[in-house]
């Protein structure tokens, strides 16, 4: 709970996301978010929290880069990216929207595909199925049950547990590790399993 008798000039607040905001309070007295976000109504009772109106909307920095920007610059996900420069999938970088779940590094490691004997065909087949067209939320995913991918004839089931989006695909399940990211060309999901789809090679 902040109210903004609490709140100092050059205070730094991590949202929920994992981002930090700044608050900057001119000599009025009266309090910006990022600079050029005015507090216009403050301290809003509600029974869980306090709410302030601005007068702007904040976006998080990912939404300043493409989704192709977001995963380069990710040291979680440079196995990743890897397979998608490989591929050339830069309309990740111009197109969209789309949304994508994207692998960490932890997640290439522990699975038992083997990457080494992939095809260009598989690999391209691969990372279309951790693509859906649009931007869809991990509530809407989970309100739709069920979405196609890029991947033709291939979808992929969502559910809840303990408040955590999960991914079915055939007999497996992935965790949403990270949900909601948002980007200028879709949605980012971190996921902790590569999305395996049938008839690739085990190592």
């Amino acid at each position: 709970r902040l109210t903004t008798d609490n709140i100092t000039d050059g205070m730094e607040v991590c949202t929920s996301q994992g981002t930090d905001i700044t608050f900057t309070v001119d000599t009025n007295g009266t309090v910006f978010v990022n600079n050029d976000s005015e507090i216009t109504t403050p301290d809003i009772d509600i029974r869980n929290g306090v709410v302030h109106s601005i007068n702007n909307v904040l976006l998080p920095p990912s939404a300043l880069t493409t989704t192709w920007e977001y995963l380069d610059q990710s040291a979680s996900h440079t196995t990743f990216f890897e397979l998608l420069e490989n591929a050339n999938f830069t309309f990740l970088d111009t197109d969209g929207p789309f949304t994508m779940f994207a692998p960490t590094n932890d997640a290439f490691d522990r699975s038992t595909i083997d990457f080494n004997a992939l095809t260009v065909n598989q690999t391209k087949d691969l990372l279309n199925y951790h693509i859906i067209s649009g931007n869809h939320l991990s509530y809407e995913l989970f309100k739709a049950r069920q979405k196609e991918t890029l991947l033709e004839g291939m979808s992929l089931k969502f559910y809840a547990r303990y408040y955590k989006l999960y991914i079915k695909y055939g007999p497996y399940q992935s965790r949403v590790k990270s949900k909601n990211i948002l980007t200028s060309t879709g949605v980012i999901h971190v996921v902790d399993t590569v999305l395996r789809i049938p008839g690739l090679p085990s190592m």
